[in-house]
């Protein structure tokens, strides 16, 4: 069964088709004010890619906080239950998922039969989001695509305290003014980013097998910083963690039409 799954997202938007549970191709783009019209060249695209034809996908589902603006699908789901049905579906052994997008983190904690039994997220406040992490990294002068190379070059972190952007952002230029080396910087961002995704994640004390979703997930500076304060067991996700959500609307896609 060929199904397809849409995310919208706050920062991007994804694509994935799926043969049954076989990712057959995906595709992401920056979301921009023209989302909704520029959705369906993402489509396309990615529908090329697999060689299908738009008529041959049965079922489509969307998600994201732009959801709303998708029209060419089926049904929309929120993103914890899709990110929910990627991790337990393609991960079976997890009780907790952890999603760090661009501009939230979301914390969720499921059961055997992979539903959700809670979950946290900090949608107040972008700390710790993807988002923050571009900010932060740009204010030393660094790409987000350069921070595991230029971390890793770190010889000793300079501490990053607070968590609020505003505040951070202010504290790490001062670093920078104060002639500390962008590696250390970048390092000690990295730190603190992964302390308050893990902070998040320890409240759920039950939830000790887990994987990461989301785009900070591919960035394994933070991502190896949150696996060493969380501890447990981690399993990494099967595929591009960014396309987790996209990837869970259309495993429930395949659901609905059975």
């Amino acid at each position: 069964m060929i199904t397809m799954g849409i995310d919208v997202g706050n920062l991007l938007s994804k694509v994935v088709v799926l043969d049954g549970d076989e990712l057959v191709a995906s595709g992401i783009m920056e979301t921009s004010g023209n989302a909704s019209s520029e959705i369906g060249g993402l489509v396309a695209s990615v529908l090329d890619e697999a060689g299908i034809e738009r008529g041959k996908v049965e079922m489509a589902g969307g998600t994201g906080s732009g959801a709303e603006l998708l029209s060419d699908v089926d049904f929309t789901e929120d993103e914890v239950t899709c990110v929910t049905a990627a991790g337990a579906y393609l991960i079976p052994e997890i009780n907790m998922l952890v999603d760090v997008g661009g501009q939230s983190i979301t914390s969720i904690l499921i059961d055997d039969d992979g539903d959700v039994v809670n979950f946290m997220r900090n949608d107040k406040c972008a700390s710790g989001s993807g988002r923050f992490l571009e900010v932060m990294s740009h204010a030393v002068g660094v790409g987000i695509d350069e921070i595991d190379s230029v971390a890793a070059s770190s010889t000793g972190a300079v501490p990053v305290s607070s968590q609020c952007g505003v505040f951070a952002e202010s504290e790490v230029i001062t670093h920078v003014n104060e002639g500390e080396k962008p590696a250390d910087i970048v390092a000690g961002l990295c730190d603190a980013i992964a302390s308050i995704v893990s902070a998040q994640a320890r409240k759920f004390g039950n939830g000790d097998r887990y994987t990461l979703t989301g785009g900070v997930a591919r960035i394994s500076a933070v991502a190896d910083r949150v696996r060493e304060k969380l501890g447990g067991t981690y399993y990494p996700f099967p595929h591009d963690p960014r396309l987790a959500a996209a990837i869970g609307a259309a495993l429930l896609a395949g659901f609905e039409e059975e």
